[in-house]
């Protein structure tokens, strides 16, 4: 009887020693994760920072409606540390409102953004979206005679599409070399990693689609 007491005190000792280091070990586990999202959180805190110095730094001598534009964008990618597809949609959203305020003509301005809020983004990630958003925006409004400029974002097998499409005039990429837009949209998917698919043919309007991987 002695014995059989003894070897469940022993199962029992040893129960509790099991226990003990696996809530040990569970403790650790949850430090290690809150200590590693402290550190994301820093890290996209100094992102914001690091925006917001840019803007400070940025020309400010005019008030063209695109230079006001770069300004929302770059308060927009700073205003928080985690952004989904809905916030980059309200960025869009509010370059729309902002070119149809200050630049009158009978451009429709139109968007379709699926409901993803799985998709995360950080603020220069943001940053360099909005900028890509901004110029093909920017390029519909001024240069190509467009009724409608469409804002569209696809999300597919581990890629997300943003697109800029216009019914404009279009032109031919042979004949015109590439402006200071379309190489802000070209530094910008580089940034990004991704790739860009630019479409414009005379007549047809043109396409500006950045894939992402995600």
């Amino acid at each position: 009887m002695e014995g059989i007491i003894g070897n469940i005190f022993i199962g029992l000792l040893l129960g509790l020693v099991i226990i003990y280091f696996l809530a040990a070990a569970d403790r650790e586990e949850q430090n290690d994760r809150r200590q590693q999202r402290g550190q994301e959180q820093n890290r996209r805190q100094l992102q914001r920072d690091q925006i917001l110095k840019e803007l400070a730094h940025k020309p400010s001598e005019n008030n063209l409606p695109k230079t006001e534009a770069e300004t929302l964008l770059y308060q927009f990618a700073a205003s928080k540390n985690h952004f989904t597809l809905k916030d980059i949609e309200q960025g869009t959203r509010i370059l729309q409102r902002h070119y149809a305020q200050r630049i009158a003509n009978e451009l429709a301005y139109k968007i379709n953004y699926p409901e993803k809020e799985l998709l995360s983004f950080e603020p220069k990630e943001v940053l360099q979206l909005l900028a890509i958003i901004n110029e093909g925006l920017h390029n519909a409004i001024t240069h190509s005679q467009a009724s409608f400029v469409f804002s569209i974002a696809s999300v597919g097998y581990r890629k997300c599409n943003i697109i800029t499409h216009d019914n404009g005039v279009g032109y031919d990429r042979k004949e015109i070399a590439d402006g200071k837009g379309i190489q802000t949209i070209l530094k910008a998917t580089q940034k990004l990693k991704g790739d860009l698919k630019f479409t414009s043919s005379i007549g047809n309007g043109t396409i500006v689609n950045v894939e992402l991987p995600i």
